[in-house]
């Protein structure tokens, strides 16, 4: 066996084991890439509010950009994982082509939009005031959407035969070019806002640079080749089944972020967005964990539906959701306790530091709902490795956009913190019910893969 076929152990051994490999290669990377994050929005909460509520009004578009290739990416993982389930190499490579020529397609057509109309685009997402830094920040951002798509998805393809390792390597990559030349460009070049969005493009393309290099030298199980390559209804299908699904649930948590900026704005339409986005990526890092663990648990478990082992399925998922839900108990706990010192990186000068105290108290709420989220994610996942993408999306769905109506009822009361109980409660209640609906479906799961196996039993 050749060491790239010995490296698909990673999904095909122990599950438990497997997971634990890949669950950390993977939350280094995605910790490393929220800290350059971090970084990235302490360079521009240091030109002021209005470059801070800048990235807040395009965060909703470059979360479109990445569910579409993050989306892309998971349904190409779940169907590689399964052909290294059933031992198919070529079907494996043949996937890993089809969802690139598909991504960069789809990257051009993003360009296209945003080239020709960012203007009204930036304007109907509520920049108001700040449409120069609106558009400053977000053209460079989204005409690179090529860029960022081949990023993500090779991330992904990484990952879909249990080399978390490379994926970790190219984000860590990735996010040393952004953090040197945020300076560079945001300070030293004069660029402002625009200079970090440039340097966002830049570590995208050192990223997916280095993924093509790791195929090209042949190191991965996955023979990529586009020679005589020609578009596959069946494969397609194949991956947009879940990729599809996948990446219109995060449009859609896009379309719900858009929403709730409206909702916040209303009570508060001078720092309200800024204190929403800037306290949801704190919240965003402390989630790292349980998303790693949602990354990790697709290719495991679809590897499993491939060799048509409930019980692989069913480990996994319990080990998961056990050791997980307990490890954002504790970090939840941690972070209401450390709150301020998250805050204040982003509230250290004197346009920012009135921001402090409400954004303090909307991270320490939003810590209640941490253990929750981790049971939504990894219920979701399940269901994207059994090829279930609708029932992803409608989960995902639920969890996020049943807080719009409770925000809106509670935004009444003309209270900011009020809001962010209804975010809080919103999440709370929507996990529940996707909770009620993974141990359904695993016996749905159970019974398919019984019948796959010409066996009949009990559910």
């Amino acid at each position: 066996m050749t060491e790239s076929e010995n490296r698909t152990g990673n999904i095909l051994g122990d599950p438990r084991k497997s997971l634990i490999a890949m669950v950390v290669p993977i939350a280094i990377g995605m910790i490393v890439q929220s800290l350059n994050n971090f970084v990235d929005a302490i360079w521009v909460s240091g030109i002021g509010t209005a470059a801070l509520a800048a990235t807040g009004v395009v965060f909703p578009f470059f979360f479109i950009l990445i569910g579409i290739g993050n989306g892309l990416g998971v349904g190409a993982s779940q169907a590689i994982a399964r052909r290294i389930g059933l031992g198919d190499r070529e079907g494996a490579s043949r996937v890993a082509a089809q969802v690139l020529v598909i991504g960069v397609l789809v990257g051009f057509a993003i360009t296209a939009v945003f080239a020709l109309f960012p203007e009204p685009i930036f304007r109907a997402a509520g920049a108001g005031a700040y449409l120069e830094e609106v558009m400053a920040y977000g053209v460079p951002i989204m005409v690179c959407a090529p860029i960022y798509m081949l990023s993500f998805i090779f991330s992904a393809l990484l990952r879909s035969e249990g080399d978390a390792r490379k994926s970790m390597v190219i984000q860590v990559a990735g996010v040393a070019v952004h953090m040197v030349m945020d300076p560079i460009l945001i300070i030293g070049l004069g660029l402002g806002v625009g200079g970090a969005a440039i340097a966002s493009a830049l570590s995208a393309l050192m990223a997916a640079g280095m993924a093509v290099r790791y195929y090209r030298r042949g190191e991965m199980y996955v023979d990529l080749s586009f020679k005589g390559f020609r578009f596959d209804r069946a494969l397609d299908a194949d991956i947009l089944r879940v990729g599809f699904p996948a990446s219109l649930e995060m449009i859609l948590l896009s379309i719900s972020t858009l929403f709730m900026n409206i909702i916040i704005e209303m009570v508060d339409p001078v720092n309200g967005v800024a204190i929403y986005t800037t306290g949801w990526r704190i919240l965003d890092l402390l989630m790292v964990l349980a998303v790693s663990f949602g990354s990790a648990l697709v290719p495991i478990s679809a590897a499993a539906y491939g060799q048509r082992s409930f019980e692989r399925i069913k480990a996994v998922y319990v080990y998961a959701l056990k050791y997980g839900v307990a490890l954002m108990v504790v970090i939840a706990a941690v972070a209401m306790v450390a709150a301020p010192v998250l805050v204040y990186m982003f509230t250290y000068t004197g346009s920012t530091a009135e921001l402090s105290e409400e954004m303090t108290r909307f991270v320490r709420i939003g810590c209640l709902f941490l253990p929750f989220s981790m049971v939504g994610i990894l219920t979701s996942s399940v269901f994207q490795s059994v090829g279930k993408g609708l029932w992803s999306m409608c989960a995902t769905s639920l969890r996020n956009f049943l807080r719009v109506p409770l925000c809106y009822a509670l935004a009444a009361a003309g209270s900011l913190t009020l809001v962010w109980w209804g975010v809080t409660l919103g999440e709370v209640i929507g996990t529940t019910v996707v909770a009620v609906a993974g141990v359904i479906a695993l016996r749905f799961i159970r019974r398919q893969i019984e019948s796959m196996n010409g066996v009949v039993g009990e559910p």
